[in-house]
């Protein structure tokens, strides 16, 4: 049994219980009656036929609609959650469970993509409960909402006897359950109460070298990823050690990197049919996928394959971005702008079913080539998944394997065009798995971030073309006066928005203006940034709350990485971006104390969940640089600067004169200048890319060995 986990500390708590729970207000008509139907959201109207009558998570209805004070059943999934159909089928389509949570309770099914804040605080409770936690998750909570109960997947039995158990309690020992629900309440206070040191701390590369140290450990350098039965990509873990590899040129962790990346590549949690990356693996060697797709997977991996080949050159990253990208135009486009969420693990078949073959369909596919195809495929017959399917995973083509099968990589790669044409529409013939049809703005929006990677590595306007119009839509469809909507779905926005949204569009915006140069972007980063300032900063430490709401039990402010960057890390960063574009020193104070704050998280190997803020941390511990290119040729220029993979470099370009602060006073009509510089302090302007390489290898070797470092000049150019 795989459920979908979390860690415990892998959270973005919501801002208040109360308010939250008392939010998004509809006119419910009865509580007799299950009235998912009149929802949009994919996952509740998979619930709305169930015999149980399901309400959803809103405003206020159910507090004055309790008179019997009830106890409630808050029971949160997804549409992609293999785990959340069965127990749908299970136990929820069962008539007794049905008769037994009528009867007895008020059963709240709640969308964990579309209210992100009602399921983070309920797997912080849970996780609290039993020290684990995962989809679906069901919890069951006084008429307050204040949870006394909670657990994953239960079957038909299982839940029967907890609903009683918790029953007889509630009507036989009520002050016990309070006494609990207090203590669970306390506990998240404690969990997200966060003491602000006044020390200064010294920004080391020693410090980062020492937790890389420890976290090797846990890094299987057979397969790649960490030694877990399970395994998640996590592109921003990739990320960072890349950005680590890069800035200290280590052996081992350049190894651990490339076999990383290439295996996942070539695994079975990549769809080598139709493209585009699984969730997770159910096993340690990436063979067999937990197989739904989601678009904040693939929309980090293109960043991720796209700055790889950046530093390596592998063709087979770029390959995987061009598929990657290929897959969710296919499959996860709006054609009126946007991508959807996520695509189901399973179809009316099974759980991946759509993407497996038998060993009958694979020979009738490939006939005489079966035996090449197995091999290229690598198709282990003696290994079935399910006693009879297989799954395609990618053998390393070189010169041994076109030797061992006394052909060339021409040959290979025209026969394998045959076979993927052959497979798809073999495919077609199959019931595709379910499209959830969400519309979240902050996935999006890293979308938008990984698009404008691959136009730097690949300067392929098909890129940044896609990456402006996606943009273009997330603001025209998902802001509105100012503010930012979480979710868009059949033409109307749904949930006001939560920092994450407004963290990950800021950084879109910034993305933007460094490939475009067009100024209207840095100003809507700045509109953001003042907005976000406003509605979810914390009065008591510099960080961010998930949403805008303050609440009643606790302050609660999520700093960890999850499966998508921590928000408040990616703020950090926008500040420090905006702060060097624009001057406006109060935005790089905010986030060097925010960094500051982290330092205690830096310590005893815990800083691989919190690896954003690592990244951040290498701009402040090695050296940092602004790279500023003015002139006609600018836009140019810097497209062709940004192919190399520099992940401490800011890029600021125009080609006219600006009075932003790095750009004033140096444009020269008719001339192209790159200025490298430190804290807006720049060595002589050179009129090449390599030049200004050249410069900064120069700066990086004296600071590293300690030398007096070659001197800055004025911004005035100076010719020979």
């Amino acid at each position: 049994m795989f459920l979908e986990k979390t860690s415990y500390f892998n959270l973005t708590v919501f801002a208040s219980m109360t308010s939250i729970f008392f939010s998004y207000c509809q006119t419910t008509t009865s509580l007799d009656t299950n009235n998912l139907s009149l929802e949009s959201s994919p996952y509740l109207l998979q619930h709305a036929q169930n015999p149980v009558f399901w309400q959803r998570w809103k405003k206020g209805a159910y507090k004055e609609m309790n008179t019997t004070d009830k106890l409630l059943i808050i029971s949160l999934g997804y549409s992609s959650c293999h785990w959340c159909h069965v127990m749908e089928k299970e136990t929820f389509e069962d008539i007794n469970v049905a008769k037994e949570m009528n009867e007895n309770f008020i059963s709240i099914k709640v969308d964990r993509e579309e209210n992100p804040d009602v399921d983070n605080i309920y797997m912080t409770a849970v996780q609290m409960m039993t020290g684990s936690g995962g989809w679906p998750l069901n919890v069951i909570c006084l008429p307050d909402g204040r949870p006394i109960y909670g657990g994953t997947y239960h079957s038909k039995k299982q839940w029967l006897e907890i609903l009683t158990k918790v029953q007889q309690l509630y009507t036989t020992n009520k002050d016990k359950l309070i006494a609990y629900a207090d203590k669970i309440e306390k506990g998240i206070q404690q969990v997200n109460s966060i003491e602000i040191s006044t020390k200064i701390n010294n920004f080391s590369p020693k410090l980062l070298e020492k937790e890389i140290t420890l976290w090797e450990k846990k890094w299987d350098e057979n397969h790649g990823g960490e030694k877990q039965n399970q395994k998640f990509i996590t592109p921003v873990k990739f990320n960072y050690i890349q950005q680590f590899q890069a800035l200290t040129d280590s052996p081992k962790v350049t190894i651990y990197l490339k076999n990383s990346l290439t295996t996942i590549a070539n695994s079975g949690v990549y769809d080598h049919v139709e493209g585009g990356f699984f969730r997770y693996s159910i096993d340690s060697s990436w063979n067999i996928p937990h197989f739904e797709k989601m678009l904040y997977d693939n929309a980090q991996v293109l960043g991720l394959y796209s700055n790889a080949f950046k530093q390596f050159q592998n063709p087979l990253f770029k390959e995987r971005v061009y598929q990657t990208f290929s897959f969710l135009k296919s499959r996860m486009f709006n054609k009126d702008g946007g991508y959807y969420s996520a695509i189901d693990a399973d179809n009316k078949d099974g759980e991946g079913q759509y993407y497996l073959f038998t060993k009958e369909a694979i020979q009738e596919i490939v006939q005489e080539d079966f035996d090449l195809f197995i091999d290229y495929y690598r198709i282990d017959l003696n290994a079935p998944f399910e006693e009879q399917y297989f799954l395609l995973k990618k053998n390393i083509i070189n010169s041994v394997f076109t030797e061992k099968h006394k052909t060339t990589i021409a040959e290979l790669d025209q026969k394998n065009k045959v076979w993927l044409k052959k497979l798809k529409t073999k495919m077609e013939k199959r019931d595709f798995p379910t499209i959830d049809t969400k519309i979240i703005t902050s996935w999006n929006a890293m979308l938008v971030i990984g698009l404008s990677n691959a136009y730097e590595a690949f300067n392929d306007d098909i890129f940044i073309e896609e990456a402006k119009s996606l943009y273009g839509f997330l603001k025209s469809n998902c802001y509105k006066k100012t503010k930012f909507f979480h979710t868009f779905q059949n033409k109307k926005t749904k949930i006001e928005g939560f920092l994450e949204d407004y963290a990950f569009m800021t950084k879109a915006a910034l993305s933007l203006y460094k490939n475009t140069q067009e100024i209207s972007y840095l100003n809507d980063a700045q509109e953001y940034t003042k907005t976000i300032q406003l509605k979810f900063k914390d009065g008591s430490s510099p960080f961010f709350t998930f949403t805008e709401e303050p609440t009643l039990i606790s302050k609660i402010i999520s700093l960890d990485d999850s499966v998508i960057p921590s928000s408040n890390a990616i703020m950090a960063e926008n500040l420090l971006t905006i702060g060097h574009l624009t001057g406006i020193d109060v935005y790089l104070e905010q986030s060097k104390l925010m960094l500051q704050s982290m330092f205690s998280y830096f310590e005893g190997g815990r800083s691989s969940d919190y690896t954003y803020w690592a990244k951040l941390f290498t701009k402040y511990a090695y050296p940092y640089y602004e790279v500023i290119i003015v002139g006609p040729n600018a836009l140019f220029m810097k497209a062709e600067f940004q192919k190399h993979y520099l992940p401490n470099v800011l890029f600021q370009s125009s080609n006219i004169g600006s009075k932003l602060p790095l750009l004033k006073d140096r444009f020269f009509k008719g001339e192209t200048y790159i200025y490298v510089c430190q804290n807006k302090v720049c060595l002589r302007p050179v009129e090449t890319i390599k030049e200004a390489i050249d410069q900064i290898k120069s700066l990086e070797n004296l600071q590293s060995s300690q030398k007096t470092v070659i001197p800055f000049f004025n911004s005035i150019p100076i010719k020979n």
